[in-house]
């Protein structure tokens, strides 16, 4: 057999087996994450800080040439209640486990309430979650040469209705600095620095020194607010439909501070719930510090003026 064919198989075979030992590898991390996770909330039931929460998983699995990453049949127990939620995947892009991307986006699918926990409601209701499943997808995408930061978040409820928004940020290099600082620690260590006093603090003091430079807010509803609502006036829990378009349109009509042109658009949405749109796009990034500061609001006396600065459009289906 030619050599040069023999070695090439050779180093195919180390190449193949070199990947599937780095997979294994950040599989075994995330694995990791998740225990260090458990243990954190056992720590913290204990001290009755919140409940006794555990996650199970059934795969995970690991792709370090796209980094990609997934956990899959996953649920949430509470201690004394059993199982809660379910989740048939999560899926992350871009995620290393000890760093942090520039770039990034995760993916959830299938969060269902549990069979334990739909036993616990009125039979009509608990038909109505069991039908329920909830999906969510993030983005983000952070440049270092500009310190701009971008993210969007799609929400799910089956086809039926979603909430969209996303965001354009600037001057975000201190608190990119301050995740990804946090990021390359230990699990163990991220645990305990995001549960010490100083934690949030540390996160407010980075965030305020960055500044928003746009944002955009999507409602799209496919008639599920209109089977919520008439199951929950079927419980006797709230008013018919009719009856709560009614009273929004008189809080809208009413509100004599907000201008004619949004009265019209909010008008047009309770009327026909299908579509609401709502951007702002700002001519010079706002500071976080201003807005944290009130300094902002003393420029800003009434809601046209707030319209105006933050050039807010609002549009209906």
């Amino acid at each position: 057999m030619n050599k040069l064919v023999v070695g090439a198989g050779i180093v195919v075979v180390a190449a193949a087996a070199g990947f599937y030992y780095a997979n294994m590898q950040a599989e075994d991390a995330i694995k990791q994450q998740i225990e260090t996770a458990n243990q954190s909330y056992a720590e913290m039931a204990a001290t009755g800080l919140m409940p006794a929460i555990s996650i199970g998983y059934q795969d995970v699995s690991a792709n370090i040439l796209t980094s990609s990453y997934s956990v899959s049949g996953i649920d949430v127990s509470i201690a004394g209640m059993g199982q809660v939620a379910t989740i048939d995947k999560v899926t992350a892009v871009g995620l290393k486990p000890q760093g942090l991307s520039d770039k990034g986006s995760a993916e959830l699918t299938g969060a269902k309430m549990a069979q334990p926990m739909l036993a616990m409601l009125p039979p009509e209701m608990s038909t109505f979650i069991e039908g329920l499943a909830l999906h969510a997808d993030y983005n983000y995408e952070y440049q270092p040469a500009t310190g701009e930061l971008y993210f969007s978040q799609v929400t799910r409820v089956n086809d039926e209705f979603s909430v969209a928004y996303n965001f354009s940020f600037a001057q975000m290099q201190e608190l990119w600095a301050f995740a990804r600082n946090m990021s390359e620690k230990t699990p163990a260590e991220q645990q305990e620095l995001s549960m010490s006093d100083s934690y949030m603090n540390d996160v407010m003091a980075n965030l305020v020194k960055g500044a928003l430079k746009s944002g955009e807010l999507v409602i799209n509803n496919n008639g599920f607010i209109e089977r919520l609502v008439a199951m929950g006036s079927a419980q006797g829990q709230m008013p018919p439909f009719d009856a709560l378009q009614g009273m929004a349109l008189m809080a809208v009509s009413s509100d004599e501070k907000l201008p004619l042109a949004l009265k019209e658009t909010l008008t047009t949405f309770i009327n026909q719930p299908e579509k609401l749109k709502v951007t702002v796009n700002f001519a010079e990034p706002v500071s976080f510090a201003a807005v944290q500061s009130g300094e902002l609001m003393t420029e800003l006396q009434t809601p046209e003026q707030m319209i105006e600065f933050a050039n807010l459009k609002m549009v209906a289906n």
